[in-house]
């Protein structure tokens, strides 16, 4: 696979790009293959799948079934509480049994928070993600179980992993730093940390990822060049998401577009975005915020890619390499 850096441009497939953006245009065998499957089924189940508390239930079958495959490799487990919010914390066994090697990241924590459009998936979807994380960087991972819709709104979200992160905040020593990490409607709550902490003069993170971030909940929609676009859902079935999350009024804290933040409240922050989704217009549009604001942002486009495939660990080499990404901007940006 080969990588471009564009100027500021606007791309033949109408993107804007900045020297922030790294566009990688040499799809695997493996993700063009699960993107075309993708495509011919999740794609067709979304469009109809019914967003109500049974169809919502049905959903939660997803994350029981991967609470039965074993824990990743090289990481002890432990199921925990942050602030009253359970959390699943995934340590390197070195750091574990105190036997951490140099190259271990002992003074970083990262907060995971996981997608599923507020609705589904959990701790147990991630596992393979944040272990892998968490072997990379030889840091923990606290990945958050927050409540979900239709139980609670999104403002009630918002609050349990606020008070996840607090909580995290106050058990580490002052010079401890904190990573904000997030997938699809999770990057929105990592991003939001960020807004948050410097409203409130809580510790700054000190790193954002968001890895096919839903940056903006009232964002207008559309499906895009057909050769791009988004592997898992078409525009309506967000449409329909954005219209069940506002069925639940709610008065969130801050900002609905994390596009409308003040700059200067992120971190460092690496984005990595499948070429097309429907959450890049959003995420490219904060990536040219913070580029123009002399802020420190990487984003990364994948052709051929499905949304938030670096979940997926090692199953594409695409995968493998975004967590590779990940692992060296962090410690490039936290000296590690």
């Amino acid at each position: 696979m080969t990588a471009h850096v564009n100027g500021a441009v606007t791309t033949s497939d109408a993107v804007t790009t900045s020297d922030a953006v790294v566009t990688h245009r040499d799809p695997s065998p493996q993700s063009r293959a699960l993107y075309w499957a993708a495509r011919a089924t999740l794609r067709q189940v979304y469009r109809v799948w019914p967003l109500t508390d049974a169809g919502i239930r049905g959903l939660a079958a997803v994350e029981r079934g991967f609470t039965r495959l074993p824990h990743p490799a090289g990481v002890h487990v432990d199921t925990t509480t942050l602030g009253g919010v359970p959390a699943v914390t995934s340590t390197p066994e070195a750091i574990h049994s105190d036997t951490a090697g140099p190259d271990a990241m002992t003074d970083v924590a990262v907060l995971y928070l996981h997608g599923g459009a507020f609705v589904f998936c959990g701790p147990s979807t991630h596992s393979r993600l944040c272990g892998s994380l968490a072997t990379g960087l030889g840091a923990p991972v606290h990945s958050v179980r927050y409540r979900k819709l239709p139980e609670v709104d999104i403002a009630a979200v918002v609050d349990d992993v606020y008070c996840a992160y607090r909580a995290l905040s106050a058990q580490l020593p002052a010079g401890h730093r904190i990573v904000v990490a997030g997938d699809s409607a999770g990057g929105f709550l990592a991003a939001k940390l960020c807004e948050l902490a410097a409203r409130d003069g809580v510790r700054p993170p000190a790193a954002l990822v968001g890895y096919s971030p839903l940056f903006d909940l009232d964002a207008e929609l559309s499906d895009g060049s057909w050769f791009t676009r988004d592997a898992y859902q078409p525009a309506s079935t967000l449409r329909r998401a954005q219209r069940f999350w506002s069925s639940r009024p709610y008065e969130l804290p801050g900002s609905r577009s994390m596009v409308d933040c003040d700059p200067a409240v992120f971190p460092p922050t690496l984005i990595t975005l499948a070429a097309g989704e429907l959450v890049e217009t959003a995420a490219l549009a904060l990536t040219e915020r913070l580029h123009a604001a002399g802020r420190t942002v990487e984003t990364h486009r994948w052709y051929t890619a499905v949304h938030a495939f670096p979940v997926l660990d090692a199953l594409t080499p695409e995968s493998r390499r975004a967590g590779e990404i990940t692992v060296e901007f962090l410690r490039r940006v936290l000296g590690g």
